[in-house]
């Protein structure tokens, strides 16, 4: 009886000792995945991240109508599929946008990170307005976080079969678009209320139209 519970705790060690190597190994290669997966599994924005928009209804209700007409005027022809966008990037027709120390460009699965050159100078006027708010306040900037950006015909179909918000006529198509999400850390709330303070100044301006998306968690934005 002991040889046999001595072989069946070689053979769980063994078994458990796989197993760690096998997730060892799985996290090395893909390490976002692995992030997101365990992010959803505990839950991790409800943890830490405030899911609120002060004013963010009354503020920004851009709806489909002002995003479609930005769709029809102005912006790159709508790309098939990636391989397409992937050579406006390398002709800088759209200008990459990277992780820097005004905001944060997360991985993403439906869209490239590229805008025309209209749209990247707009995240970069957003980004010093808000730096300017939080330098009067005395508060650390925290980055913004750009979660979506140009999209393809191909991205958009499949999105819009578990996205309810997505359309054909996406202003995503056109490389003027893109997603900041409204998910503040729960100890960055002032800085998150003079973000939207930054954004709602720039739309008065006549520089951009915004849609205040609850489902997504982000605001929806579209250079003008």
């Amino acid at each position: 009886m002991s040889v046999i519970n001595t072989k069946f705790k070689q053979i769980s060690l063994l078994l458990i000792g796989s197993i760690f190597v096998i997730v060892f190994i799985v996290g090395m290669l893909y390490p976002r995945q692995i992030k997101r997966i365990i992010k959803k599994l505990i839950a991790w924005d409800a943890i830490f991240y405030d899911n609120s928009c002060k004013n963010c209804e009354e503020l920004f209700q851009d709806g489909v109508a002002e995003h479609e007409n930005a769709y029809r005027y102005e912006g790159i022809k709508p790309r098939d599929d990636f391989k397409d966008l992937q050579k406006l990037l390398d002709r800088r027709i759209l200008m990459e946008i990277k992780t820097s120390e005004n905001y944060e460009v997360e991985q993403m699965d439906a869209s490239l990170p590229g805008l025309l050159p209209k749209g990247y100078r707009f995240i970069n006027r957003l980004a010093r307005e808000y730096r300017a708010r939080c330098i009067q306040n005395k508060l650390a900037y925290v980055p913004f976080r750009i979660t979506s950006a140009v999209r393809t015909k191909e991205s958009v179909k499949a999105l819009r079969k578990r996205n309810g918000n997505a359309i054909e006529n996406s202003a995503h198509l056109k490389g003027k678009t893109i997603d900041i999400s409204y998910l503040f850390k729960k100890t960055d709330l002032k800085q998150k209320e003079l973000f939207i303070q930054s954004l709602a100044k720039l739309k008065d301006e006549g520089l951009c139209y915004v849609k205040y998306e609850t489902n997504m968690k982000c605001l929806h934005i579209t250079c003008r």
